[in-house]
């Protein structure tokens, strides 16, 4: 394919289009080197087998790119406070990664999370209260957003006064581009800045949420650092709500274009299971994995890759690749489970899977009870994606429904 080369995937003409190029490109070069004018060269990895082989193999692949130089690490850390939000357990690889996420296990369970339900029914059943005299409201900015980021804050215990700054420093640090570098890095000074003071006070007050029980945790007289403790709960808050967010909001915008499935999920509630897996299969809200690092010289569906070069594993092309599925352009919320790799795959598979799973079951059954008629309130072509690296979601959907 001529265009591989020079292909952007970051530019509204392929998003709106995502799909469709991911089909040509898989059939064309599953592995291909794009560079487009004023970007760094990247490996873009769109076959179902290949990003799965990638996922997997952290030997060849790392997260942490001090396996390749020291050096480039620390240049890719840059200043203090961006280090402190950059020391997870996603940048680690091996026995440190390991260590990381057995510590976080201990207080991320499975039963705070299922405890959770009723607060996260409350909530979704709240912001619907809000909006639903008036028929009408934009998915992304009056349900998904807040529904998520409430979520993820009440479990670590942000005060809800301060959820609005989260919100605006995750949006700027997954988009990092499109801001003056001063801007971002203030972005990055705030942030750091108060999750250190959020950490020191719990440390000494501790209370019943994820933040205190994080600083508490250790294994074999460890604790996590305050570095990794900053990063670690930086990284739950934005992947708690910037992902979520938009998985609700992909899900939305799917049924309302599949309106007979809409009126069978919303009259058969039972089929939910399933279809919050289709939903995430058919169109992720993690549309690419975080950026690896090519630990040696290494040959990738015939293409030759070379150590330090980058190479990013595109989930959202694998989910739709003919290998995972029978007929995976096909949205079919009664497909028993199809295999998918929206929450990643190995070591690093997604800690808060299951939380990200019982949202999206509970946003989607409160929106279809409570909003009879749901249908999307602007022309299918007007909807616009969010400008963000590795994740996919539309950056609003107005949406309306019969009142009365």
């Amino acid at each position: 394919m001529p265009y591989e080369r020079t292909l952007d995937l970051n530019s509204d003409a392929f998003r709106g289009e995502a799909y469709r190029h991911y089909a040509a490109l898989r059939q064309a070069s599953p592995v291909f080197l794009s560079q487009p004018d004023g970007q760094l060269p990247m490996w873009y990895v769109t076959g179902a087998r290949e990003v799965e082989e990638v996922l997997l193999d952290s030997e060849r692949f790392a997260r942490d790119p001090s396996r390749i130089d020291p050096q480039f690490a620390a240049m890719l850390g840059g200043e203090q406070s961006i280090a402190f939000l950059n020391d997870h357990m996603l940048n680690r690889d091996g026995e440190s990664h390991r260590r990381l996420r057995r510590l976080v296990n201990k207080a991320f369970t499975l039963k705070a999370v299922t405890a959770m339900r009723p607060r996260i029914e409350q909530i979704a059943e709240s912001l619907l209260d809000a909006v639903g005299p008036s028929g009408r409201m934009d998915v992304v900015s009056q349900y998904a957003f807040p529904l998520s980021i409430t979520v993820i804050a009440e479990l670590l215990g942000v005060p809800a006064q301060d959820r609005d700054d989260f919100r605006r420093w995750s949006h700027m640090i997954v988009r990092q581009v499109g801001h003056d570098l001063s801007e971002l890095q203030r972005c990055y000074n705030e942030f750091a800045g108060y999750m250190l003071a959020l950490i020191d006070r719990r440390r000494a007050y501790p209370t019943d949420d994820l933040v205190s029980a994080l600083a508490q945790v250790e294994e074999e007289g460890r604790m996590l650092s305050r570095s990794e403790l900053c990063s670690m709960i930086a990284l739950l808050i934005i992947a708690g709500h910037e992902t979520s967010a938009s998985m609700i909001g992909n899900a939305v915008h799917t049924l309302v274009q599949h309106p007979d499935a809409l009126v069978r999920l919303r009259d058969e509630p039972a089929l939910m299971p399933d279809a919050v897996e289709e939903f995430l299969r058919y169109d992720s809200s993690v549309e690419r994995a975080m950026v690896r690092f090519v630990t040696r010289d290494t040959e990738l569906a015939g293409q030759h890759l070379r150590r330090g070069q980058f190479v990013v594993a595109v989930v959202g092309s694998a989910n739709r690749d003919e290998v995972m599925c029978a007929n995976p352009d096909r949205l079919d919320i009664t497909r028993p489970a199809c295999p998918h790799m929206s929450f990643g795959k190995g070591t690093h598979y997604c800690l808060g899977a299951s939380l990200a799973r019982q949202e999206l079951d509970i946003a989607l059954n409160t929106l279809l009870r409570r909003c009879p008629g749901l249908r999307l309130a602007v022309d299918p072509s007007a909807v616009r994606w969010r400008y963000v690296p590795n994740f996919r979601g539309p950056d609003a959907l107005p949406v309306c429904w019969s009142v009365g």
